[in-house]
């Protein structure tokens, strides 16, 4: 049985789960390293809390980024070259 929409709606939270923040309706961007490369997926529909700024994606919006990330990896995604650098923190143990 289908819940009404108004029952679909309460399922997004809108608090952060820094615990007091509110999440509002924003624009982020997504970066995540695809093999070697970087891909930056700017303009993201996302919940964004008025606090500490954590962003939450939408469904839909984590149903697209799933669908560009595959298309980047099979090269059939055209995506204009960035600069990045990429660094490694490693904790240093003690003696």
């Amino acid at each position: 049985m289908d819940k009404p929409n108004d029952e679909k709606k309460e399922l997004i939270p809108d608090t952060c789960i820094c615990g007091r923040g509110r999440l509002q309706p924003g624009i982020t961007e997504y970066v995540t390293k695809v093999e070697d490369s970087v891909l930056v997926i700017k303009n993201v529909p996302a919940l964004i809390c008025d606090l500490c700024g954590e962003s939450y994606l939408m469904p839909d919006a984590s149903r697209e980024i799933d669908k560009m990330v595959r298309d980047f990896r099979e090269g059939r995604l055209l995506a204009r070259p960035i600069a990045a650098g990429e660094v490694d923190l490693r904790v240093k143990e003690t003696a």
